[in-house]
């Protein structure tokens, strides 16, 4: 299974993944094929392997945006492993209904269930890597559905051809999956098989690596199938190919009509999250502003010849008397903290020297910028000294002006400052909140009111204002955790966003900072994280339809 999930580090490392076949997906991916496949507010879903719950949360996004306000009851799946159901039940997703079933799918029966949409990202296993029970079962699944198939077929092929006994007549499937699909001989039969049961067939080679993140080059088609016939069709289908750079081109094939009906959706969404935002202010919930300041960073004039690697001021000749490290861009920072990233040289070197300058080197370096470009800076026109600009180290965090995914806080743990790309907060009220601002920034609460507060730009980015992080939500409350139990937290979700695992940390740091200190049960987290992921998806949507 490749959703975007939480993990236990410990209990799953990178290269038990890989073996099992395990590639996380961006939850980017999941939402634009939920919202392909889901048509209705009435539509039931199958997730055959949900693991981490990635599909299932970008369909209950979808289900929102069409005014379904209690979806879980419209989602159905299959996985074997415990910690999947504990992913179900930090969703908010109860099972009374047992509709989400512990065991291999490939050995389920519909009994009766038929659903509108299959969203599957099946395990990338090839059959070599199969125990003997699993090669028994991929024979009975080959000699029931597609006995021209090979033998040595990969796992995926027998996820597809089974979930089609769960798909009513007129019925959906999305699968992401490997570019075999596209290219082995094997698939030809399974491409064929689909041809005749279904109105419409489309394979979206996608050139970008959705699986960098773990380390893998894999790349993967994205198989969006419609219109399904059980007792097949007179007259196939023919498969249509589109080669992809990367999956936000998915949306240009979305027309302009229904654009505008979400348009108008997404308004519905706002309404709702600023209602219950309010609802609960107060009680559960507290803004930035009352236990921060709030200033912009340090305003350098040119960042980019004032802030450099330090291999760029060794060929320059300068040494670190006068280097003093600066942040200046999110990716310098991509965990949790600045400590770590100044021990690994990401973070940029801000040459402050005295204002009469002595050594030779520095000197030459500033004279190389020229009279009249001084004179043209607005910034260095009005200083006294035009290339001393101020250095504060006191702030305890940094938030980005521009945030593309979500507004990260990012802990001054190495006591540095940052540029204005940045706002330094400085907690003023209760100090426990200084520790916690980074776990907290990742919350659903804090991502929903950043998506309500901030200004959209032309990349999909959030632009937001000194005003507006002020008015961040943060928790009322704070969890009573030991020292050691509050670091083994902040090392878990500093390796998850380090690994570009935003929604595994966003649901362990809901556990932590709002359902485990109760003030929010898993059903409100599950109902606001809906509403932020609709949001989420329709800034990046928007952002890729203008662009």
């Amino acid at each position: 299974m490749f959703e975007e999930v939480e993990v236990s580090l410990a209990a799953e490392t990178r290269e038990r993944k890989r073996a099992l076949g395990i590639y996380y997906t961006p939850q980017r991916a999941a939402e634009i094929l939920a919202r392909w496949a889901i048509k209705s507010a009435d539509d039931l879903v199958l997730e055959p392997s949900f693991g981490g719950c990635a599909m299932l949360s970008a369909a209950i996004a979808v289900f929102v945006s069409h005014g379904n306000q209690e979806p879980a009851s419209q989602l159905f799946g299959y996985d074997i492993d415990d910690s999947a159901f504990d992913h179900l039940a930090r969703m908010g997703i109860i099972n009374l209904q047992e509709h989400f079933q512990k065991g291999d799918f490939l050995t389920s029966e519909a009994s009766g269930l038929l659903v509108d949409a299959v969203l599957a990202n099946p395990p990338f296993v090839s059959y070599q890597r199969l125990d003997l029970g699993q090669r028994k079962i991929v024979g009975d699944i080959r000699k029931k559905y597609l006995p021209s198939l090979h033998r040595k077929a990969s796992l995926w092929a027998y996820f597809l051809l089974h979930a089609m006994s769960f798909l009513r007549t007129g019925g959906r499937m999305a699968f992401v999956l490997p570019n075999a699909i596209g290219t082995a001989d094997y698939a030809r039969p399974i491409l064929s098989f689909l041809e005749k049961k279904f109105a419409k067939v489309e394979l979206f080679h996608v050139t970008e690596q959705l699986f960098i993140q773990t380390g893998a080059d894999e790349r993967v088609s994205l198989l969006l199938l419609d219109g399904h016939t059980p007792e097949g069709r007179a007259s196939p289908a023919k498969t249509r190919r589109i080669d992809i750079l990367n999956i936000r081109e998915l949306e240009t094939f979305e027309t302009r009509e229904s654009h505008e009906t979400e348009t108008l959706r997404i308004h519905d969404v706002r309404k709702y999250a600023a209602e219950a935002l309010a609802s609960l202010s107060g009680v559960a919930f507290d803004y930035l502003g009352n236990v921060a300041e709030v200033r912009i960073g340090e305003v350098v004039g040119d960042i980019s010849y004032f802030a450099r690697a330090r291999t760029e001021w060794t060929r320059e000749g300068i040494g670190q008397e006068y280097l003093v490290p600066l942040l200046t861009r999110a990716a310098q920072a991509p965990g949790l903290g600045t400590n770590g990233p100044v021990g690994e040289g990401r973070i940029r070197y801000l040459l402050i020297p005295p204002a009469k300058v002595k050594k030779v080197n520095v000197k030459a370096y500033l004279e190389k910028y020229g009279e009249a470009a001084i004179l043209a800076n607005q910034t260095f026109s009005r200083r006294k000294v035009w290339f001393r600009c101020s250095y504060e180290k006191n702030a305890d965090a940094f938030i980005g002006s521009m945030n593309h995914e979500f507004p990260r806080i990012v802990a001054n743990d190495a006591r540095i400052s940052a540029s204005n790309a940045f706002y330094k907060i400085t907690v003023c009220g209760p100090r426990e909140y200084a520790h916690w601002l980074p776990a907290i920034s990742l919350t659903t609460p804090m991502r929903l009111s950043a998506e309500l507060l901030g200004r959209v730009r032309g990349s999909g980015g959030i632009k937001l204002e000194p005003s507006d992080v002020k008015k961040l939500i943060i928790p009322a409350t704070l969890p009573n955790l030991s020292s050691s139990e509050f670091q083994e937290l902040q090392s878990k979700l500093d390796s998850l966003v380090r690994a570009g695992e935003i929604e595994s940390a966003n649901s362990l740091a809901d556990s932590y900072v709002f359902i485990r200190t109760g003030l929010l049960d898993e059903t409100v987290i599950a109902k606001l994280r809906s509403m932020r992921l609709s949001l989420t998806h329709y800034r990046f949507g928007a952002a890729a339809k203008n662009g």
